[in-house]
């Protein structure tokens, strides 16, 4: 079985292109850009749209995967770890307040 460059190569490194552009380009849009293309990816695959056996795209989804993975790892981490790293941080989003006579000592 023999290599074939456009659909086994291409697809993986279209990914990475659309991965490094987006993070580039549009930073927010990134998570969302790996959405779109594993969902399409797999969509016009299993749909049939576009050419029939069509190699490229499903190489696409299947590179995609990964990307969208880690968007949603970070995701869930994210909902779950962010209420213990604010423990220490005890004045957060409110300001410094002083106390009257906060400073003040009794000679």
């Amino acid at each position: 079985m023999a290599i074939r460059w456009v659909e086994d190569l291409g697809a993986p490194l279209a990914v990475v292109a659309i991965d490094l552009g987006t993070q580039q380009t549009a930073p927010r849009w990134n998570e969302w850009a790996s959405y779109a293309v594993v969902v399409l990816a797999y969509a016009s695959d299993i749909f049939g749209i576009g050419p029939k056996n069509n190699q490229f795209v499903k190489n696409m989804g299947i590179a995609a995967t990964p990307w969208a993975a880690k968007h949603v790892y970070n995701r869930i981490k994210g909902m779950t770890g962010g209420t213990a790293r604010m423990g220490r941080m005890a004045r957060w989003p409110a300001p410094l307040v002083e106390q009257p006579f906060g400073g003040a000592r009794m000679v």
